[in-house]
C-alpha cells in the first residue's frame, strides 16, 4: 500500500501540457464528464493507489456512460498530464486527480445544511451536564445543555464546547442516527490532527507547520466565554501550515497529548483512545499562563505529576518539581 499513487514523473501523456497554474487546472474541471472520468478511474483503479491496473479506453468510456467516442476522447484529453496519466495499457489516476476525487467524496465542496441537536450520553467538561451534537456550516459542534459553554465565537451556538470542521460526507445522518459516535469520531480526528500540528507536520498536506501560544491580554476569566477572545481558556495554541495554510486554534494540551507526561495522565484517567472523553479530560486539567525565557508558556497541574508541567513556546515540556514542604 502506498500513498504516492501514480508517479507524476512517469508520464506518457498526450493532451494539453500542464502549466501548473491553478486557474487553468480548475478550468479543466469545469465539466461534469471530466469529473465523472476522474470518479470512474478512482473506482476502477483501486482508489488511486498503485495496486490497480490501468483502465482501457473502452472500459473507461463505458464506466462513464458516454456513447460518443469523440466527445469522450475530447474531455479525457483535457485531463491528461494534470489529473490523468496514459500508460501502455490504459489510463491511471494521478495524485492531483485522486485528491480531487477524495475532496468530492468527502463532501467538502458540497452545500451543508444545519441539523437538529442529537442527544448523547457525554458530559460537559465544565459543569457535567449532558452534551448534544449538531452539524452546522460544515462544523460538528458539541454543546452543553446547561452552562454557557467554552466558545463565544461568531456563528457558534450558545453553550458550544467545541466546533470542529468536518466534511458533510463524513457526517451523513449521524446527528440523528449515531450522535455519540459522531461526537467521538470528530473529536478523535481533531486530537490526532492537533498532535501532528504539534510535531510540526500539517495533517492535510504534510507540509511544515508552525504552532504559537496566543495569550488573551484582556481575558476576563469569567464563567462565560471571554468577550475579547471568544473562549474561556486564557491562551490557545494557533497552528498554521506554511504550505496550504491549514490550521486553527487548539487547547494547549491537545497538541502535546501524545508526549510524556500528558499521555500518562490520559492513561491514568482511563482514556485509551482519542475521542470526546480524551478531549474533555484534557480540558479539565487546570492550566494557567506563565513565562518561559520571556515568551508565553502554559503551566498545567496534572494529577499524575508531582509538580507543575510547563509547555513553552516551542512546545517543549518541562516538569517543575514541588519543593519540600509545599
Amino acid at each position: 500500500m502506498s500513498d504516492t499513487g501514480g508517479r507524476d514523473d512517469e508520464r506518457e501523456d498526450a493532451g494539453t501540457p500542464a502549466t501548473g497554474a491553478p486557474e487553468e487546472a480548475f478550468a479543466r474541471l469545469g465539466n461534469r464528464i471530466r469529473v465523472a472520468i476522474l470518479e470512474a478511474l478512482h473506482e476502477e483503479f483501486g482508489g488511486g493507489d498503485r495496486d490497480g491496473a490501468p483502465v482501457r479506453y473502452t472500459e473507461l468510456r463505458e464506466a462513464v456512460g458516454i456513447e460518443d467516442s469523440g466527445q469522450f476522447g475530447y474531455h479525457l484529453n483535457q485531463l491528461l498530464g494534470e489529473f490523468v496519466g496514459k500508460r501502455e495499457h490504459g489510463y491511471v489516476l494521478l495524485s492531483p486527480g485522486r485528491e480531487l476525487v477524495h475532496t468530492i467524496k468527502s463532501g467538502a465542496v458540497a452545500a451543508t445544511a444545519g441539523s437538529a441537536a442529537g442527544e448523547t450520553n457525554a458530559a460537559c467538561y465544565r459543569c457535567g451536564a449532558p452534551v448534544t451534537v449538531t452539524y452546522t456550516g460544515g462544523y460538528v459542534v458539541a454543546c452543553c445543555t446547561e452552562c454557557p459553554g467554552a466558545l463565544g465565537l461568531d456563528l457558534v451556538p450558545d453553550g458550544a464546547l467545541s466546533s470542529i470542521p468536518v466534511p458533510a460526507g463524513a457526517v451523513g445522518d449521524a446527528v440523528e442516527t449515531a450522535p455519540r459516535a459522531l461526537l467521538d469520531r470528530s473529536h478523535g480526528r481533531f486530537c490526532h490532527r492537533a498532535r501532528m500540528f504539534g510535531d510540526g507536520i500539517c495533517p492535510r498536506c504534510g507540509g511544515e507547520s508552525t504552532a504559537t501560544i496566543e495569550v488573551c491580554d484582556d481575558h476576563d476569566g469569567g464563567e462565560e466565554p471571554c468577550s475579547a477572545c471568544g473562549v474561556t481558556m486564557p491562551a490557545v495554541v494557533r497552528t498554521t501550515c506554511r504550505v496550504c495554510a491549514e490550521g486553527g486554534i487548539a487547547p494547549g494540551a491537545t497538541v502535546v497529548s501524545h508526549r510524556t507526561p500528558f499521555r500518562e495522565a490520559l492513561a491514568a484517567a482511563g482514556v485509551d483512545r482519542l475521542g470526546y472523553d480524551a478531549f474533555a479530560t484534557m480540558l479539565r486539567w487546570p492550566a494557567t499562563v506563565t513565562d518561559a525565557d520571556g515568551d508565553p508558556a502554559l503551566r498545567y497541574d496534572l494529577p499524575t505529576v508531582g509538580g507543575d508541567v510547563v509547555v513553552d513556546g516551542d512546545l517543549d515540556i518541562a516538569v517543575e518539581a514541588v519543593a519540600d514542604g509545599q
